[in-house]
């Protein structure tokens, strides 16, 4: 009977501090990912944001015929900051008293249920649900008085959030002046037998960005137009009066978000017009509902298709996927981040002479 030879392994020390060390830099990266994670993302939504307004930046320089890139940059800026405040000016006032008058009317509404000369009176009084309307006239009323905490944490949200979108502003504003001359550099340190192939490269994803963004805008303006249409029809049908201008300016910011952003759209629509008129809130609410299905699975995959070189198909599963991984951002980005991809898995196919004829 043969015996098994025992084998032995011996690890150095050197070995084991190599390992410990490997283990301690890992966890200090990971920590440290994680604690700049936020200010990464504010990094890399300001290089979306760049890499999208620079074909204004340089529409602009050469319409004007500006030598100076930073004039253009801040002429674009001085424009999207007047839209912008127009925009707020616009929409939130009106929005902030009709949500006021609504909250302070809120409770003599639900009590005026109980009126037997209204047809809701009477139904309420038919099948004995006046302690139900108390009730929920209560509950409104006990809300409504602690408000201010809900108010304070509200607040502290919005300007968190401002904070970052400044300081998003700030840092694209300095990568559209500087990014020309810093690409510039890039491409002088870059190998000289790749520069050619590789600067093709990135001029086709950069295209896939801003054709990206034209898409979206498109896609947004028509969703506006749209809704604008189905407010002024309805609004006077009904003699309603509403800010259709508003709500439709409304749609077209958030329909800039692909697959979902009409939806947010649709909800703020729809809850605006039901402080108005309850009919309007569901008429509303049925046409963005038709709207936003029959965009997300026609208008939205093949348009994006056409300007992402891409499959309807893929649009479709990229934009889903986007929302599952990273919400809003991650809606947002998935689409040109795969036309990208693609660009890059074509040319190594190709480089490899994989490609099948």
């Amino acid at each position: 009977m043969k015996l098994t030879p025992k084998v032995e392994i011996k690890i150095s020390n050197r070995t084991i501090v190599r390992i410990i060390l490997l283990v301690l830099a890992a966890v200090l990266f990971i920590k440290f990912i994680s604690n700049v994670s936020h200010i990464l993302e504010l990094l890399f939504v300001s290089a979306f944001l760049s890499l999208a307004l620079n074909p204004a930046v340089g529409f602009i320089s050469r319409y004007l015929k500006l030598k100076s890139r930073s004039v253009a940059t801040g002429i674009a800026y001085s424009a999207v900051v007047i839209f912008l405040a127009g925009f707020i000016t616009l929409v939130v006032p009106p929005l902030t008293r009709q949500t006021i008058d609504f909250v302070r009317q809120a409770p003599a509404t639900i009590s005026s249920l109980k009126d037997n000369n209204s047809t809701v009176g009477h139904f309420v009084t038919r099948y004995n649900l006046q302690d139900n309307v108390n009730g929920l006239s209560d509950n409104i009323k006990q809300r409504t008085k602690n408000i201010q905490q809900p108010v304070i944490t509200t607040a502290s949200r919005i300007g968190s959030a401002l904070i970052s979108i400044l300081t998003v502003f700030v840092l694209t504003f300095m990568m559209l002046v500087e990014g020309p001359q810093l690409l510039r550099l890039w491409w002088q340190l870059h190998p000289v037998d790749r520069r050619d192939h590789d600067k093709g490269l990135a001029l086709r994803m950069y295209q896939i960005i801003t054709g990206y963004v034209n898409g979206q805008v498109l896609l947004a303006a028509i969703g506006a137009v749209l809704t604008l249409i189905a407010l002024l029809i309805s609004s006077t049908l009904l003699h309603v009066s509403v800010n259709v201008l508003a709500l439709a300016g409304i749609v077209f910011m958030t329909g800039l978000i692909p697959m979902i952003g009409h939806v947010i759209g649709g909800v703020i629509v729809v809850l605006a017009c039901a402080i108005v008129s309850l009919p309007l809130a569901l008429i509303m609410a049925i046409f963005l509902l038709l709207h936003q299905q029959i965009e997300n699975v026609t208008l939205q995959p093949y348009i994006q298709a056409k300007y992402n070189e891409l499959t309807p198909l893929t649009v479709f599963v990229a934009a889903l996927l986007g929302i599952g991984f990273g919400g809003l951002l991650g809606a947002f980005v998935a689409i040109p981040a795969v036309g990208c991809a693609k660009i890059l898995l074509v040319d190594y196919i190709d480089s490899r002479g994989l490609r099948v004829a």
